[in-house]
């Protein structure tokens, strides 16, 4: 297992457990977060601070049940994934599914660019 797919492990891991500090461990300080919506790049986040922030908020909103990787690959110091978060929800659970690229600098995630995927479609 390289390094990078380590990581991304244990970034899954600690989403599951809502561990907002160890998510925040392996992200670079300028990281960013830019979710395709539309064909468009709408940035999320701009610093390990705002996203930590963003991230706990989401945790206090929303009952997660977990999140798992599936497809995991590197490509030079990218990191590929596909993504699947499950939420309770008033109407049952709900799972989103996210292509996730990662782009790796200095040993920590510098950039996460998301890219949801139809569910039916997954």
């Amino acid at each position: 297992m390289t390094d990078f797919i380590k990581m991304m492990t244990e970034n899954t891991d600690a989403f599951t457990r809502k561990d907002v500090d160890a998510l925040g461990s392996n992200l670079a300080e300028d990281y960013a977060s830019i979710r395709m919506e539309d064909g468009e790049a709408v940035k999320r986040t701009s610093s390990r601070d705002e996203t930590m922030a963003v991230i706990q908020k989401m945790f206090d909103a929303a009952p997660l049940k977990g999140s798992h990787l599936d497809r995991i690959m590197v490509v030079g110091d990218h990191v590929v994934a596909v993504e699947k978060d499950t939420f309770k929800t008033p109407a049952g659970d709900k799972t989103t599914t996210t292509l996730g690229v990662y782009h790796m600098q200095d040993g920590k995630i510098w950039r996460a660019y998301s890219f949801p995927i139809n569910d039916d479609a997954a």
